[in-house]
């Protein structure tokens, strides 16, 4: 019984994951390509496909070290 809870976990955790890469990378393209249709400049497809890629990357990135330095802080506090 232990172990299926240990599944659910870690599917919510790659569903968040996927949440937020997707999420970041929409958002992020979604800015840019606004900005671009309002100066009228025309970028390819490739243009947003690697922004969408690169700023879900680095959402994703973001979060996990903001995650990852909670953790430790609080770990510290209680070490020394």
């Amino acid at each position: 019984m232990l172990s299926s809870a240990d599944l659910h976990l870690e599917r919510a955790l790659f569903l968040a994951v996927l949440i937020l890469f997707f999420g970041t990378g929409f958002l992020c393209t979604l800015i840019a390509l606004i900005i671009n249709s309002i100066r009228k400049k025309n970028k390819s497809g490739r243009y947003y496909i690697l922004l969408f890629l690169i700023s879900g990357a680095i959402g994703v990135a973001s979060a996990a070290f903001y995650f990852y330095v909670i953790l430790f802080e609080q770990v510290g506090n209680y070490v020394f």
